[in-house]
């Protein structure tokens, strides 16, 4: 699987968000995991993340801003959700992602830090599609992100090993959300649109309606991408 690790990866020891990825892919299955390499490329550089380790399906990135890693990593598993919905017949891409705030160090091509083991082994106890973060992630998205968690429960990882409490991202509420969202406000709008043709004279006029739900149509699949897209 062809993922090409950052370039620009300076040496030297720093607190980083860890971002870590990986799936079972599929014996002699190239079109998922050509898919798979090809959204986390994709949507780790769109939310300023740089990959700084590829082995296999395995994946990791570091982040600067945490709010960006669990943005990223709900992306992520929602276009997995919607490629395996359309691909039924070629296997199901199975993601899981792990996000922990610790140490990174880099030096003669080599990285390595206490954060790294623990985001490791944080990943080796993620489900499928699931996200679970630290509570040392926690602590710096819960004012920025309307995250919906479960606990579930402190585990021993890291090196040395400690007990660090772990959360697993209800990411599928929180797309679930979002479609309400735009559902109701779909069908307010279009309720809007007929009382506003019945104020300008229009309600007799078969013409007029159609024309305005079609322009609010047009406005809210902008609007649907804008925010997929964010």
């Amino acid at each position: 699987m062809n993922i090409p690790v950052s370039p620009t990866m300076k040496d030297g020891r720093r607190m980083a968000t860890l971002f870590g990825s990986h799936f079972d892919r599929l014996e002699g299955d190239t079109g998922t995991s050509a898919y798979y390499a090809e959204v986390m490329i994709a949507r780790i550089s769109h939310h300023r993340g740089e990959i700084v380790q590829s082995t296999g399906s395995v994946v990791l990135a570091e982040f600067e801003d945490a709010a960006e890693a669990v943005n990223c990593a709900i992306d992520v598993q929602e276009r997995f959700a919607q490629y395996n919905k359309l691909h039924l017949d070629k296997g199901m891409i199975e993601a899981k992602i792990g996000i922990h705030f610790g140490e990174l160090f880099f030096a003669e091509g080599k990285f390595g830090g206490v954060g790294v083991d623990t985001a490791a082994e944080l990943l080796s106890l993620v489900p499928a599609n699931k996200i679970y973060i630290t509570r040392e992630i926690f602590a710096r998205v819960r004012m920025l992100l309307p995250l919906q968690l479960e606990n579930v429960g402190k585990k021993n990882i890291g090196s040395p090993s400690e007990a660090k409490e772990i959360l697993s991202v209800r990411w599928e509420a929180v797309t679930g959300n979002l479609e309400a969202s735009l559902k109701k406000l779909r069908e307010d709008d279009l309720q809007r649109a007929t009382g506003l043709s019945s104020k300008l004279g229009f309600e007799a006029s078969k013409r007029a309606v159609p024309i305005i739900i079609l322009l609010l149509l047009i406005f809210l699949i902008i609007l649907t991408k804008i925010l997929k897209w964010l």
